[in-house]
């Protein structure tokens, strides 16, 4: 079983940033700098906004984490990050962890939550769903080369 942690230790900013960067890396950047960008994204989003980072632990090894940030002139909590890892999908972590969003969204006084998802992201877009959020718009995309 897992345990849920908000986390502000930079131990753990710095796992969860490694954890990201793998997952969401640009491959133009190198996963040096791809951790650093995350870390220090996410570090000074906790120092100097209204956002939470939260993750899922088994023993000491964080298995998932979510970071969202308040947004205080839209009234809306918007995610920026999402991930369990790959073996731990399908437990209940990603709903878990959404979850402890949207109690923290409430206490911040949010009429809504942002959640963007891939369109090939099958399972995220059910999960969603199963918790009554709703598409509000469809982003497409042509590249040129």
């Amino acid at each position: 079983m897992f345990i849920i942690k908000y986390i502000q230790d930079d131990a753990n900013i710095y796992k969860i940033s490694q954890m990201a960067a793998k997952a969401f890396k640009d491959e133009r950047y190198s996963m040096k700098l791809a951790v650093s960008l995350e870390y220090e994204a996410i570090k000074g989003s906790l120092e100097y906004e209204k956002s939470i980072l939260i993750g899922a632990f088994i023993e000491e090894e964080c298995i998932g984490f979510i970071w969202a940030k308040f947004d205080y002139k839209d009234k809306e909590v918007k995610i920026y990050n999402l991930l369990v890892t790959e073996n731990h999908r399908k437990k209940g972590i990603a709903k878990t962890l959404k979850r402890e969003v949207e109690k923290w969204a409430q206490q911040m006084g949010a009429y809504s939550i942002v959640s963007t998802v891939h369109a090939h992201n099958e399972n995220m877009i059910h999960i969603n769903e199963s918790m009554d959020y709703e598409v509000e718009k469809i982003i497409m995309r042509k590249k040129l080369f």
